[in-house]
């Protein structure tokens, strides 16, 4: 088991600025708490006030979250279909195309599979449609604690470097790729 600190939310200037940023894990020993997140999330306004800004340092050699277990959950299976957990990621990295409502049947026509040249913040609005789509949500595992297991919170995934701490996520578990940051 891994010993953590709980992160608190920062303090917004106003209701609908983000007066920070929320930063990722820093350390195996200090991955951040779902409620933490939440908490940060609804200080400032809601999901629609805030984006997910990921790290250039994610890629390495065209491989994202250092070629670990999420990249692995982002690749196609045998028969050529990415599963759901990795869309959901793949709409953390590039957005789901908007104007028409996402759902579960059409979440792979909607969102980009291909690593992008460079990160754009992504509105945490379209990555809770895609996990809306399937039953999930950037707010929810909200008692999730810190070293948890993030099974239906991908941007909670990101900021941790893994859906969980374990043998599998030894190599990036406690690697911030991300930040949460104002909308533009």
């Amino acid at each position: 088991m891994v010993k953590t600190k709980q992160a608190t939310a920062q303090v917004p200037q106003s209701a609908t600025t983000a007066s920070k940023v929320f930063a990722g894990a820093n350390g195996v020993a200090n991955p951040v708490a779902a409620a933490a997140m939440v908490a940060f999330i609804n200080a400032n306004g809601g999901i629609a006030n805030l984006a997910l800004q990921l790290n250039a340092s994610l890629v390495k050699n065209n491989i994202l979250f250092g070629g670990g277990a999420l990249w692995r959950t982002m690749q196609p299976n045998n028969a050529g279909v990415i599963g759901t957990r990795g869309l959901i990621l793949w709409a953390c990295v590039n957005g789901v195309k908007q104007g028409q409502p996402v759902t579960k049947a059409n979440l792979a026509t909607l969102v980009q599979t291909t690593v992008p040249t460079k990160f754009a913040p992504v509105p945490l609005a379209q990555i809770q449609q895609a996990h809306k789509a399937c039953n999930a949500g950037v707010t929810h595992n909200n008692s999730v604690p810190a070293g948890g297991t993030a099974n239906q919170n991908a941007v909670l995934a990101i900021l941790n470097g893994g859906f969980g701490y374990s043998n599998q996520t030894l190599a990036t578990y406690g690697n911030a790729y991300g930040q949460l940051v104002p909308m533009a």
